[in-house]
């Protein structure tokens, strides 16, 4: 008898403890089922999408082997825009710019630059891209805007790069000073048989002093 009303006591207890907590339990368990269940249908749309979108990109490799730049710029601008979240709408604009580039096109070949730099999720593409716009704004002696890229945060194993070309800058800016600096913290980072190695070397070694 005593067994039995142990019993009931916690029978009691449970009904009592789920009238004060069983709606909170309740809602959180239904939210994180929800939040598992969302989590799982985005996984599925972003490996749809980056499908799509590998197929559309076929219309970029197409595009660079007839070398219509025409072509090329269409096919970056609907991967842009129907699959911007993807990696294969960043290297299209990584190749229209290239493209645009040796067109004599710099301010589209910046647009795309700017576009990676915007929407890219990927450090190192984001890397890529702000290393040739500071390329473009060395060539069109926007030497300011071009250090200011390069003062940028960007993946470590960019770093040599980074400060190979803010030499060149400033090279191109007469400060041979801050220059030196540069390919010497550049020189640093570079391995020993690094083939760039030898090449900002002799630029260093040019500058004397």
């Amino acid at each position: 008898m005593a067994f039995d009303l142990q019993e009931q006591e916690q029978i009691d207890s449970l009904k009592a403890f789920w009238q004060q907590w069983g709606k909170l339990i309740g809602g959180a368990v239904l939210a994180i089922s929800l939040g598992y269940l969302g989590y799982k249908a985005y996984g599925m749309y972003e490996r749809g999408q980056s499908e799509k979108a590998a197929t559309a990109y076929e219309a970029v490799d197409n595009a660079v082997a007839a070398k219509d730049i025409a072509k090329l710029k269409t096919a970056a601008q609907q991967l842009q825009g129907e699959y911007a979240g993807t990696l294969y709408a960043s290297r299209a604009a990584l190749v229209l710019a290239k493209a645009a580039f040796d067109k004599n096109d710099p301010a589209l070949a910046a647009s795309q630059l700017e576009w990676v730099l915007k929407n890219s999720k990927d450090e190192e593409l984001q890397a890529i891209a702000r290393l040739r716009l500071a390329s473009l704004l060395l060539d069109q002696k926007k030497f300011d805007g071009a250090i200011g890229e390069l003062n940028q945060a960007h993946p470590a194993a960019f770093d040599a790069e980074f400060l190979e070309l803010k030499g060149d800058v400033f090279v191109a800016k007469g400060d041979n000073s801050g220059a030196r600096d540069a390919y010497k913290a550049a020189l640093a980072k570079m391995l020993g048989d690094s083939p760039s190695r030898q090449l900002a070397q002799t630029k260093l070694d040019a500058l004397g002093g």
